[in-house]
This record gives C-alpha cells, sequence and structure tokens, in this order.
C-alpha cells in the first residue's frame, strides 16, 4: 500500500508539475503573441504613414512635373519666336548687305570709270595744249637720236610736260624703234612723278598691249599695279602683281611684287584703302 501510494503520490505531482509548466508556456507564448501583434500593429502605422508621405511626395512631383512641363512650353514657344526673329533679322541683314554691296559695287565701277574718263580728258587736253603752245615750245628733233636726247634733258630737269612732249612725239614718229617702248614707259613715269595714276595706267598699258615682246613689259605691268593700288583699285592690282610673277617668274620684281602681294592681302578688306 505505501508503494502503491507513493508511486500515486508521485503521479499526481507530475501531472500537477506539468500543468504548472503548461501554463507557463502559454502564458508565454500568448505574451509573445501580443508582442508581436503590438509590434505588428506599430509597423503596419508607420507602413501607413510611410505611404501617406509618400503620396503627398508623389502629389507634389506630380506638381512640379506639371510645372515645369508647363515651364518648357513657354521656353519653347519663346525659343521658337526669338529664333524666328533672329532667322528674319538676318535674311532682312543679308538683304541689306546685298543691296549695300551692290551699291558699293556700282559706285566703284562709276568712280573708275570718271577716274578712265579724266586720265583720257587730261591726256587729251595736255596734247591740245602742247600743239598750241608749239610756237613757243623748242622745236622737235628731226632725228631719233635727237628727240630721245632731248627727251631725257626735260626728265633730268623733271620738265615733265615737255618730256611727255616729246616722249609722245618719239613714239608716233619712231614706233619701229627699239627704243620706242621705253619711251612709251618713260611717258608713264613722267605721269608717276606727279601722281597722275590713271595717265600713268593708260601709258604703261600701252606698252603692254602696243610692245608685248619688249624687255620692259615687266616694269610696265609692275607700275600698272602701283598705280592701281595708289588708286585704291586693289583686285586690279593685284591681277598685275599677280600676272607679273606668272609670265615672267624670274623678273626682277619678283621680291617687290611679292611684297606688294602681302600687303594688299591685308589692305583689301579695309576700305579705306581698298574700293575694291
Amino acid at each position: 500500500m505505501d508503494v502503491i501510494f507513493r508511486f500515486v503520490g508521485a503521479g499526481a505531482l507530475a501531472v500537477g508539475l506539468g500543468a504548472c509548466v503548461s501554463n507557463s508556456r502559454g502564458e508565454l507564448m500568448e505574451q509573445g503573441i501580443a508582442e508581436l501583434k503590438k509590434s505588428s500593429q506599430s509597423q503596419a502605422a508607420d507602413i501607413t504613414a510611410l505611404q501617406k508621405a509618400n503620396a503627398e511626395k508623389d502629389a507634389e512631383l506630380k506638381k512640379l512635373r506639371a510645372q515645369v512641363d508647363e515651364s518648357s512650353k513657354v521656353v519653347m514657344r519663346n525659343s521658337a519666336d526669338v529664333v524666328g526673329n533672329v532667322q528674319k533679322l538676318q535674311t532682312d541683314l543679308a538683304a541689306v548687305t546685298g543691296r549695300v554691296d551692290d551699291i558699293d559695287t556700282k559706285l566703284t565701277g562709276l568712280s573708275k570709270s570718271f577716274t578712265d574718263y579724266r586720265a583720257q580728258s587730261d591726256t587729251e587736253l595736255e596734247k591740245v595744249v602742247n600743239a598750241t603752245t608749239a610756237a613757243k615750245a623748242p622745236p622737235v628733233p628731226e632725228t631719233a637720236d635727237g628727240v630721245f636726247a632731248e627727251a631725257q634733258k626735260r626728265i633730268d630737269a623733271k620738265n615733265w610736260n615737255d618730256a611727255r612732249r616729246l616722249l609722245d612725239a618719239f613714239v608716233n614718229r619712231f614706233p619701229a624703234d627699239a627704243r620706242a617702248a621705253k619711251a612709251q614707259y618713260l611717258i608713264g613715269d613722267a605721269y608717276l612723278s606727279e601722281n597722275k595714276y590713271a595717265n600713268a595706267i593708260g601709258a604703261y598699258t600701252k606698252v603692254i598691249d602696243n610692245f608685248p615682246k619688249s624687255e620692259i613689259v615687266p616694269d610696265a605691268m609692275f607700275k600698272n599695279g602701283q598705280a592701281f593700288y595708289a588708286l585704291k583699285y586693289c583686285g586690279d592690282a593685284r591681277i598685275y602683281f599677280q600676272e607679273l610673277l606668272k609670265r615672267y617668274p624670274k623678273t626682277e620684281w619678283k621680291k617687290d611684287a611679292n611684297e606688294e602681294l602681302k600687303k594688299l592681302q591685308r589692305d583689301l578688306k579695309n576700305k579705306a584703302v581698298c574700293q575694291s
């Protein structure tokens, strides 16, 4: 009996202890679950707050995007207007520039024509004066040597008008003489000495046209370039210098012609120096 009692008592005690342990674990589990629920609720609240804040930010972002889009449209419209205005101004400027260039070209042509006309008039007038004063002027010698020698004396004395009269007589009377080209060239030099550039061009051009095989042609071409340069007809001057170097690559004027071309390159866009 005693044994049985102890066994039964031990079993009852084990059952009781088991029940206590089970109750403690249950309470702990319930407590853990409650804490988990509480934490979950807190996280859910945080998530809700974040979602709300995110929605507000999205709304602000959409608003900003709308503002940026509108601003972009305004800028694009303004840019288009500006571009259109600039293009119109450029077109107008091009038209005005074209008209100005056309006027400049016409004025340059008129100026050159007037200069040529004035040179021819002055030359013809000088011939008339020479003819009317022939009685007072020393007579022209009969021989080629005599005429040329007298002309040289007038050149040395810088009596340009008389020198031209004698040289012109030499060319007209003795066109086949070996010195005829030089006499015509010296007429140009006499004009150049008085800064009568247009007249000088006329005289030098006769050397080039009437005595193309003369060794003095390169000299006439170079002097023509200088005369045109002095008259501000830089385009014509450049043509003469370039043609001189092309026709006579070994000419003694080579260095000088190249120097003139360098100066022309600098001056071509300067209206104060070059009209054409």
